[in-house]
């Protein structure tokens, strides 16, 4: 065995180790700024627990004129091609994304009494995504939103837990987060 798999294999056990040693002594929560970068190892399997409401991102923007926009979805919905069996990078981007705003739910879930969830890691990284999608972003070839946006000055992000539609039940939304409204300006 040579040494830099040695190397890999001892860090994915120490890797390993820690999630034991921690959901022992700190009950089956993570948190804590180190637990969050481990959490993006794993997806939210939060889904499997019982069949309910799901996160759903929404964005709206004011245009030059002042007027603001309807709020449209930002959800990855890429059409299946024969490439992606080669190539899945757009629709692996879109769901990683997708991942992230299952995350900021359970952030807000989870935030202590009286803390800002602005200062989460899951809440900025939601911002840059929601921030994209106004301005322009896409999956691939495929646009983030549905209409395009034109030239904002400012958008807004909302984070709904939905329930569709079901044989006997109808649909339902609840606001969970409505950001503040925030002007675009270029990254970084």
């Amino acid at each position: 065995m040579d040494s830099a798999l040695a190397w890999t294999a001892l860090l994915v056990l120490a890797y390993f180790g820690l999630l034991a040693w921690s959901l022992k002594h700190r009950g089956r929560t993570l948190q804590g700024p180190w637990f969050f970068f481990l959490r993006a190892f794993f997806p939210n399997w939060k889904f499997f627990h019982a069949v309910g409401r799901a996160p759903r991102l929404y964005v709206r923007w004011q245009s030059q004129d002042g007027q603001w926009r309807d709020w449209q979805l930002v959800y990855p919905r890429l059409r299946r091609q024969l490439s992606h069996l080669l190539d899945n990078s757009a629709v692996n981007l879109a769901l990683t994304q997708q991942n992230l705003v299952d995350h900021l739910a359970q952030d807000i879930n989870d935030l202590p009494e009286g803390q800002s969830i602005s200062t989460c890691v899951s809440f900025q990284l939601v911002s840059r995504l929601a921030r994209e999608a106004v301005v322009g972003g896409g999956w691939g070839s495929q646009a983030m939103l549905t209409q395009p946006t034109g030239p904002a000055s400012a958008w807004q992000m909302e984070l709904r837990m939905e329930r569709p539609a079901l044989p006997g039940q109808s649909a339902d939304s609840v606001l969970m987060l409505r950001s503040a409204e925030m002007p675009v300006q270029s990254p970084g």
